[in-house]
């Protein structure tokens, strides 16, 4: 049997967190034609993010059709060949693993991310002495750039004079005096997933502060009237009125985590012996390794169908259970 504190919260998250019907087709237009000269300023930003959105992906799938390798078509004009790029990718075991290895290494990201972006935006939204020095400090790893950030964390990484190593046998873990962390499989992979993690969750700590502060305080007084203790008020306010936010940066991150290349590059470049080769890097090596446009293409295209198919399961999964 639930407790009527339960019964509460969910009545007031639903009452909150009701999205508004969708508008029609008509409504739509109506609101073109009522809204004309505002479409008409923001029409050619537009057209300018879709151009350098749709021409490049137009190019890549041009090309994906091709036999198009880097020292043939200095002699002649790429042959086309219809599918036959998508099915040597498809039958590669290397694309196979990659692939396994980079849903592992998504879902990891994604979930450490969402834990320790909510955990950090739960502790900002308190009222604690220095809150906006660590405010400010919980911003520079999304601050400094990708390339930049991964150097640093690749010294902390290293065997014989990172501070990480230095940092443990000074606390009696001898063991890791010269541990390598990025010479071997299983700690190359969870070090990258670290670094990825550090750089990403100040966006999603910042944006559900944003969320939580749009929550009524009154929802949390009339919870604490009730014998609401922190811990509660969390998960049956916070949580729930925060579920739209939730889901949004999710996908969002989803999408980050599953091309992810700069940190995996500069940490190990799909190594020791290929044992972190996700996806990103997969299809940097077809290009740039071997030379081969073609099957590089035809491999983003197939990451792109995937990003894309995950994205709008996962939403209509989200819709349908909003309309319930």
């Amino acid at each position: 049997m639930r407790s009527p504190l339960a019964e509460k919260a969910d009545s007031m998250h639903w009452s909150v967190g009701r999205g508004s019907p969708r508008p029609t087709l008509r409504q739509l237009c109506h609101d073109i034609t009522r809204n004309w000269l505002a479409y008409a300023f923001v029409l050619p930003s537009m057209a300018g993010v879709f151009a350098i959105i749709l021409v490049p992906l137009v190019q890549t799938v041009a090309v994906s059709f091709k036999r198009y390798y880097i020292l043939d078509i200095l002699r002649e004009a790429p042959p086309f060949v219809g599918f036959a790029n998508y099915l040597t990718i498809l039958g590669d075991p290397q694309f196979r693993f990659s692939l396994w290895l980079t849903v592992i290494f998504t879902f990891a990201c994604v979930a450490l991310t969402m834990l320790v972006g909510l955990f950090v935006a739960i502790l900002l939204d308190q009222d604690f002495p220095g809150r906006g020095i660590v405010a400010v400090a919980v911003l520079v790893p999304w601050v400094i750039p990708r390339i930049a950030s991964s150097i640093l964390w690749k010294w902390i990484y290293d065997d014989q004079f990172g501070i990480l190593n230095h940092m443990l046998s000074s606390i009696g873990l001898r063991s890791f005096a010269s541990f390598p962390w990025l010479a071997r499989a299983g700690p190359a992979f969870w070090a990258v997933v670290v670094v990825v993690v550090w750089q990403s969750f100040p966006f999603i700590a910042v944006t559900l502060l944003a969320g939580l502060r749009t929550i009524p305080r009154e929802v949390y007084e009339a919870a604490e009237i009730d014998g609401a203790g922190f811990w509660q008020k969390v998960v049956l306010i916070s949580i729930p009125m925060l579920r739209n936010l939730l889901a949004i940066l999710i996908v969002i991150s989803t999408i980050w985590d599953f091309k992810v290349f700069d940190q995996m590059y500069v940490l190990t470049e799909g190594g020791p012996a290929g044992s972190t080769m996700i996806l990103g890097i997969y299809t940097w090596m077809m290009a740039f390794g071997r030379l081969q446009m073609g099957l590089a293409s035809a491999l983003a295209m197939i990451m792109f169908v995937l990003v894309m198919a995950v994205t709008v399961l996962y939403l209509r999964l989200f819709m349908r259970e909003e309309t319930m």
